[in-house]
C-alpha cells in the first residue's frame, strides 16, 4: 500500500513520527519510505516545522549593555559608579542603609523581567500541554494491518490500542450490508483454525477490546455473518471479503 495515496492515515503516522512516539519496525519502515516517496517525507517536514514553532512563540529580547549594568549594580555583583561630589570623598550613598534585596524589589527592570519570565513559562506550559495532548491522542495508533479486498484495494485499517488495549478497526470500503448481516474479524494462525477478534457490526469505525496485542498470526481477514456472528465454531459461515498480512512491529 502507498501511504501518498491515503493523505489521512499519512497525517496521523507523520504526526505519531514528529512527536516521538512512532518506534520500533513502524519508525523505521517509515524513514525508509521517507527517502523513498516524496509525498511522505513532505508529511513529516510539515508536522517537524508545525511542532518546532512552539518554542518560537516567545521572542528573542537582548537587553543592551546599560540594563545589564543595571542589573549587576543592584544585585551588588558590580560596584556602582561613583557619580556625585558625595561619593568621591567616600560619604554613603542615599540606598546605604536599605539592603540589596530591598533596592532589587523596588526596581523596575526587576518586575519587568519578572513579567517576562512568567509570560515565557505561561508559553512554554501552552506548548508542553499541547505536546502532551497530542502525544496521548497519536500514541495509541499502532497500525498492525492494512486489509484489502478481492480487488487488492485497501478496504480496512486495523490498529492496536495500548492504552485502553483495543482494537481499532476503521472501513475504507463501500460494502454494502443488509440489516441482517455484519462484518466479523477474524485471525488466521498459520495451520489453525481462525480464532474471532470480535464483531464489526455495520459502522465506519469499532473499538474491540481485547485482554493483549492481537497474537502473532500471519493474517487477518474479515466475513460477512449473520447479526450475532458465525454460528460456525470453527472460523466463518458467510464468505470472507477482507484479507490481509499483519505488520509485526520490530523490537
Amino acid at each position: 500500500m502507498k501511504l501518498a495515496s491515503h493523505p489521512d492515515l499519512l497525517d496521523r503516522i507523520a504526526a505519531q513520527y514528529a512527536l516521538g512516539v512512532l518506534r520500533g519496525g513502524a519508525r523505521r519502515r517509515l524513514e525508509r519510505l521517507a527517502h523513498q516517496e516524496p509525498a511522505v517525507r513532505a508529511a513529516i517536514h510539515r508536522w517537524q516545522a508545525r511542532l518546532a514553532g512552539v518554542a518560537e512563540l516567545q521572542a528573542a529580547a537582548v537587553p543592551v549593555d546599560k540594563v545589564w549594568c543595571g542589573i549587576e549594580e543592584r544585585l551588588g555583583w558590580k560596584a556602582a559608579e561613583d557619580r556625585s561630589p558625595a561619593a568621591a570623598v567616600g560619604a554613603p550613598g542615599p540606598d546605604a542603609a536599605g539592603s540589596w534585596w530591598q533596592r532589587l524589589w523596588s526596581a523596575p527592570v526587576f518586575w519587568r523581567g519578572a513579567a517576562a519570565a512568567l509570560a515565557l513559562v505561561a508559553v512554554l506550559a501552552i506548548g508542553i500541554g499541547m505536546h502532551l495532548a497530542q502525544q496521548r491522542e497519536a500514541a495509541p495508533a499502532e497500525v498492525i494491518a492494512v486489509l484489502n479486498d478481492d480487488r487488492g484495494q485497501p478496504a480496512m485499517l486495523v490498529s492496536w490500542d495500548a492504552g485502553r488495549r483495543e482494537l481499532l478497526v476503521r472501513r475504507l470500503d463501500h460494502l454494502r450490508l443488509s440489516d441482517r448481516q455484519v462484518l466479523q474479524l477474524w485471525a488466521l494462525p498459520q495451520g489453525g483454525t481462525p480464532r474471532s477478534l470480535g464483531l464489526i457490526g455495520r459502522v465506519p469505525q469499532a473499538r474491540l477490546a481485547l485482554a493483549q496485542r492481537p497474537p502473532a498470526v500471519p493474517a487477518l481477514a474479515v466475513s460477512i455473518e449473520p447479526a450475532g456472528g458465525s454460528p460456525n465454531a470453527d472460523g466463518p459461515s458467510g464468505p470472507v471479503v477482507f484479507r490481509g498480512p499483519v505488520i509485526h512491529s520490530g523490537p
